[in-house]
């Protein structure tokens, strides 16, 4: 499996990075950077680790996710028949989960 991170989904992890290295330095930043890269080499082992995204049910794709931090969760999808991992969102649970709905049916 490979893991293909989507425009939306890199553009969230550089605001991230962004405000973390800003309000919590180079080292921190790094360290989350390293814990989101390790996260995605355990996803490429373990593609069904993701618990299935329940806000997200009903759509043409089934979307599963796994927590990253306490604040953020990667969400992503499996295409079985290319072997592809698709991360689309690198999202931030303390919004609305009816925004992650909206977003994600745009797709």
């Amino acid at each position: 499996m490979r893991v293909v991170w989507g425009e939306v989904a890199v553009k969230e992890l550089d605001k991230v990075l962004a405000y973390g290295y800003v309000t919590f330095g180079a080292k921190t930043t790094r360290c989350f950077y390293q814990s989101v890269k390790d996260f995605e080499r355990l996803l490429i082992s373990f593609p069904y680790m993701g618990k299935i995204e329940p806000e997200l049910n009903g759509n043409l794709y089934e979307y599963r996710s796994f927590v990253v931090h306490e604040h953020f969760k990667m969400i992503y999808r499996l295409d079985a028949i290319q072997d592809v991992i698709y991360i689309i969102r690198f999202w931030d649970v303390r919004q609305e989960p009816q925004s992650l709905l909206q977003d994600v049916k745009q797709e």
